[in-house]
């Protein structure tokens, strides 16, 4: 009664002290709160810098739309002023159209006539090359000439000519005098350049041709910056181009004079003059720096998610924090009812917890030695004797029933299982009785035997040669560090589906010995070969990926010195080189042996 009264108390309080561990979450509060805060604190600044730099960016670009924009458009403005002037020089190098022009603006239209004709027979040409054919070849050889106004300051005439070849010719009228003189015939759907027709003879002035080029490129010019406006007008104020009506033309000109554009406009501004046309390029300030919303929405969207992401990673974190303090604390309680068997994991975080956790196991652990010294000594002692009496079994045993199968067989007749079970014996017993240190040519001959238990298993797939100056053969070694890698090879480097297979053992001597394993199986890669000599210089290769070669590795280096040990190259054709290194120790006695020498000292 009084031990369960006494089992019962504890299970009592082992149950209020976890029900006062998982009430009390203030730390986890506290953290969560600190954590959440400054996380949202570092969230708002990112958003606000990338969507500063995003307006900054825009703006940039669209300053640069501005730029481009007044340059395409003085561009085409200079561009038709050339044109014009090569057209107007083209007149003048040509006599017979010059001289066809003056008398189409001086003559009667009966004596224009005659004059054509008697020029035609004169000089007796196949064809006549007069003012409409010279109109002609221009709106031919310039796409953006829209028409041509010949005008007769005597006969007080206009002619237009078109690109479709035809012409129209009347009076002029006081409203196109008007117009032309006072705004140049430029509209928006055309700007126009005058230049005056002289007769060379007497440098008089006999007239004019107007020149009208396309305006609607100012609106493709436009269309494809979109952001910034743009105005094209003249000196007369006749405007070209308008994409914006904000201001009035007048406004903008008086602005321009005054310097004082951008201010009028609250925009920033570009103004070009080219000739008696001008060009201002402009972008409204609260449009300038403008990001479209859907990269509003996607930084706001990116935000919102980095927040979301960022509270579930401190979500995380504390709660990895609270579950680590409520195992310390459940191993606490667990003590508390006498369970010294209990140990928290330490040494995967390195910090402060992990030393509480270390000290934690270290106190059950010196605690639990300390009780079993002295009241389980006794029940220990027999345990012990119980396991020496259980490890005595004789491991001769399985030799001597595999020799005994091994003459059976021989004695049926099978002489392959007896060569087998031979091979077997021998790698068997040598395990067993051989010392730590034998001779090169016992450890060659444990090794050939070991292969020849796999070409039984592997026939006609697989080759095996050993390869050892005479010279070596009484050289030390330690036992065993062939076996592990000619294994390694018939486990990982052999072609199953390939009847080439064959491993090379090789033994050579410059400063010290070297046992060269080569084989042409599956090999590896430059950078997997780079890791593995990483690791077995480094004596870090774990025992999962290769236990047998990382054995052999360490042995090597905890009988040789860290100088020597295993390493790996690539075999020239395929394959894999794995080299034993061991330094130079000079033979001992002679060691006996039931085997040939002669069996490992030649191929």
């Amino acid at each position: 009664m009084r031990d369960n009264r006494i089992s019962f108390l504890r299970l009592e309080r082992s149950l209020a002290v976890k029900m006062e561990i998982k009430g009390s979450r203030q730390l986890y509060n506290k953290l969560f709160y600190i954590y959440t805060a400054v996380l949202a604190c570092v969230v708002l600044l990112l958003v606000l810098y990338f969507y500063t730099s995003t307006r900054q960016r825009f703006l940039e670009q669209n300053l640069n739309y501005m730029e481009m924009m007044s340059r395409a458009a003085s561009s085409y403005l200079e561009e038709t002023a050339d044109t014009a002037e090569y057209i107007h020089e083209d007149l003048y190098k040509s006599v017979m159209e010059l001289n066809d022009a003056l008398h189409y603006m001086t003559d009667e239209p009966s004596d224009y006539q005659r004059y054509r004709l008697d020029t035609y027979m004169e000089n007796k040409i196949s064809e006549y090359k007069g003012i409409e054919k010279f109109f002609l070849d221009a709106f031919q050889a310039y796409a953006d000439l829209n028409y041509v106004v010949l005008y007769s300051y005597e006969r007080d005439e206009i002619t237009e000519y078109t690109r479709d070849g035809k012409s129209y010719r009347k009076s002029a009228g006081e409203a196109f005098k008007n117009r032309f003189f006072e705004e140049n015939l430029s509209d928006e759907e055309s700007f126009t350049y005058l230049k005056e027709i002289r007769n060379p003879a007497t440098m008089k002035v006999k007239g004019c041709m107007v020149l009208g080029f396309a305006g609607d490129k100012f609106r493709e010019i436009y269309e494809y910056y979109d952001r910034p406006e743009l105005i094209v007008y003249n000196e007369a104020g006749t405007g070209i181009f308008a994409s914006s009506s904000k201001e009035p033309l007048s406004a903008i000109r008086e602005a321009e004079r005054a310097g004082g554009l951008e201010s009028l406009l609250d925009a920033y501004a570009e103004h070009i003059q080219m000739g008696q046309y001008h060009a201002v390029s402009y972008l409204e300030r609260k449009q300038a720096a403008r990001v479209p919303g859907t990269i509003v929405f996607m930084i706001f969207a990116v935000g919102v998610f980095a927040m979301a992401f960022g509270e579930a990673l401190v979500r995380y974190y504390l709660q990895r924090l609270a579950t680590r303090l409520n195992r310390i604390l459940d191993g606490m309680t667990g003590v508390m009812d006498g369970d010294l068997d209990i140990r928290i994991p330490a040494n995967k975080n390195g910090d402060e917890l992990d030393l509480i956790s270390r000290y934690f196991n270290e106190m059950c652990a010196r605690l639990d030695e300390h009780i079993k010294k002295r009241y389980l000594a006794e029940i220990e002692q027999k345990n012990a004797e119980m396991a020496a009496l259980q490890s005595q079994i004789n491991p001769h045993f399985l030799y001597n029933t595999l020799e005994a199968i091994r003459m059976k067989a021989i004695c049926n007749g099978d002489r392959e299982v007896g060569k087998m079970l031979y091979s077997m014996a021998v790698t068997f017993r040598a395990q067993l009785k051989e010392a730590d240190v034998i001779t090169l040519a016992q450890e060659l001959h444990y090794s050939k035997k070991y292969m020849e238990l796999f070409e039984f298993r592997y026939q006609k797939q697989f080759q095996a040669l050993v390869e050892c100056p005479e010279e070596y053969l009484q050289t030390p070694i330690i036992k065993f560090v062939l076996q592990p890698i000619i294994e390694n090879y018939f486990i990982h480097g052999i072609r199953m589906r390939e009847e080439d297979n064959f491993i090379r053992i090789a033994v050579e001597k410059e400063k010290d010995f070297r046992i060269i394993v080569e084989d042409n199986g599956r090999g590896m890669t430059k950078e997997e070969l780079a890791a593995k000599n990483e690791e077995l210089l480094n004596d870090t290769m774990k025992k999962e990926a290769s236990i047998g070669v990382a054995n052999v590795n360490r042995r090597l280096k905890a009988v040789y010195g860290r100088d020597y040990g295993i390493l790996m190259e690539a075999r020239e054709g395929g394959g894999l080189r794995v080299i034993l290194q061991f330094p130079t120790v000079e033979p001992g006695e002679k060691e006996e042996t039931d085997y040939d020498e002669s069996d490992v000292g030649g191929k």
